[in-house]
């Protein structure tokens, strides 16, 4: 016989105590990575998420569980340390600015807050992200490939319109709208960047294929 539920629950059923002793067990302090709970950079607090610390680290709490937020990000989460301290719980010392940084993987710029946050925010920028006032200037700074409308427009989670200028379509060797109105015959979709735009009337555009004649220039 043993002493007590815990003991007996730590003998013989020592890889799931938690069932065992029905949650009456002795929780230990501190907080634990969420390791197994999606890709979320994130410290629990094992008197408040009880259930779900795993029995290995209940059992060696010493060596899994940090006594505070900042401990247990800067040991399982270094490299998202601010992200980490943000979503836990804490305070971040280096809080959002709101300025606009790169992601050159998705070819966007997102702002500088935690990702919990509504709207744009990419979470808390690195030492190492270069930071801009604005969407539009990090993109023309960054994406020079990508229309600055277009980038801007993604980055703040903005309908991509167009500017309704007019650029050459080549495969058609025709004049068309940079916009996405399909009720709008001339419209050819969003420019890229190496097209050269002209202005809201055709004229100039049409110039550039001067051996189309005016009337076939553009599609109506």
């Amino acid at each position: 016989y043993e002493s007590s539920l815990d003991a007996c629950c730590e003998r013989y059923f020592s890889w799931d105590i938690y069932t065992c002793t029905g949650g009456s067990g002795t929780v230990p302090v501190g907080f634990y990575p969420s390791w197994g709970s999606g890709s979320e950079t994130k410290c629990f607090n094992s008197t408040e998420t009880a259930k779900t610390l795993p029995d290995y680290m209940r059992q060696n709490s010493e060596q899994w569980l940090d006594s505070d937020i900042e401990s247990c990000c800067e040991r399982y989460f270094n490299w998202a340390y601010s992200d980490c301290i943000s979503v836990s719980g804490g305070s971040p010392s280096a809080p959002a600015t709101g300025s606009w940084y790169m992601n050159h993987q998705k070819e966007i710029c997102q702002q500088d807050c935690a990702k919990e946050s509504d709207g744009p925010c990419g979470g808390l920028a690195k030492s190492w992200n270069t930071l801009y006032e604005t969407a539009a200037t990090c993109c023309t700074e960054n994406f020079s490939w990508v229309t600055s409308s277009t980038c801007e427009a993604r980055s703040t989670l903005t309908t991509v319109v167009g500017t309704s200028q007019w650029y050459v379509d080549w495969t058609l060797e025709k004049c068309v709208k940079e916009c996405n109105d399909s009720s709008d015959a001339n419209c050819g979709g969003l420019a890229k960047s190496w097209d050269k735009l002209y202005g809201s009337s055709s004229t100039e555009c049409c110039e550039r294929i001067w051996y189309i004649e005016r009337d076939e220039c553009t599609v109506e």
